[in-house]
């Protein structure tokens, strides 16, 4: 098992751990620092974000699952299935 240098601590996060492991808690280090989007990311947030607020707008009159569904759906539409690690392909002009 890896250890957390000391001088990451601040960076470690602590979780319960599944069921079937011997630990109680598990700790690892954090993948980038809370509130802060990793550069690799930064193409996808302005897109997230129109896509979100315009199913916000959509979506208003629906409560609980029904609105969580919806805005899932409502999102991936309009990002063009991207999401959940898929990757939108370039067109190739023909």
């Amino acid at each position: 098992m890896a250890g957390i240098p000391l001088n990451e601590l601040n960076n470690a996060i602590a979780y319960k751990s599944v069921p079937w492991a011997k630990d109680q808690i598990s700790i690892k280090r954090a993948s980038f620092p809370k509130g802060k989007v990793p550069e690799h990311l930064r193409g996808y947030t302005d897109d997230l974000a129109r896509a979100a607020r315009a199913c916000a707008r959509e979506t208003e009159g629906l409560r609980g699952s029904d609105r969580v569904r919806a805005m899932n759906a409502c999102v991936s539409n309009r990002l063009g299935g991207r999401g959940r690690g898929q990757r939108q392909l370039p067109r190739v002009a023909e």
